[in-house]
């Protein structure tokens, strides 16, 4: 009996050893891991930053098995290594300080990327009044020269038929005026006779 009792404990012993210590082969090594939590750490805060609460549910497994299938790995993969390196709080802690650096890199440089982009946005829009400006101020300056032209033609149209108003009423009157002075000939005058007494 006591061969028993001490062969169980240590079969017991060499497998929770090897359950322990071993079985790395499925585990992933830390920089694959690293580039794997990054981006799982990416799309959970993508998913985290969308109005509908349900979007973990609904679009969150498939983003992330496209993630596990991007690093030719699986979920089952990745729960192994998460709890291999769970019991190593020391290299958790190294992998993690190697994620925070590229999550931070990256948000600088789309930090960069949208400082930029502002810039040009802005600039765009300086321009694009610039341009609002300039069209308006040639529209009023081809508005203006127009007036004038209109205003110039209008003066010399109205000299002009201000001229043939003038000898038109001039012809009127003189025709008027030999008119009444022939209807003035061609009356003929009544004789007063009466007797002077």
């Amino acid at each position: 009996m006591r061969k028993h009792i001490i062969l169980f404990f240590s079969a017991l012993l060499v497998l929770g050893a090897c359950k322990y210590g071993g079985g790395n082969a499925d585990v992933l090594g830390e920089d694959d891991m690293v580039s794997l939590l990054v981006d799982v750490h990416m799309m959970d805060g993508y998913l985290a930053s969308q109005p509908n609460n349900d979007s973990l549910y609904r679009y969150g497994t498939g983003r992330y098995l496209y993630i596990f299938k991007q690093h030719h790995t699986d979920s089952a993969t990745f729960k192994r290594s998460m709890k291999h390196y769970t019991m190593r709080d020391e290299v958790l802690v190294k992998i993690y300080e190697e994620v925070n650096k590229r999550l931070l890199a990256k948000n600088d440089s789309i930090v960069a990327v949208i400082a930029k982009d502002q810039k040009n946005a802005e600039r765009q829009a300086k321009n694009a009044q610039k341009d609002q400006e300039r069209k308006a101020k040639l529209r009023q300056d081809s508005i203006n020269k127009r007036y004038q032209d209109d205003l110039k033609g209008i003066k010399k149209d109205s000299i002009a038929r201000a001229k043939k108003v003038a000898i038109a009423n001039a012809k009127k009157d003189s025709i008027k005026k030999a008119q009444a002075a022939k209807k003035a000939l061609l009356k003929p005058k009544k004789i007063n006779t009466t007797k002077i007494q």
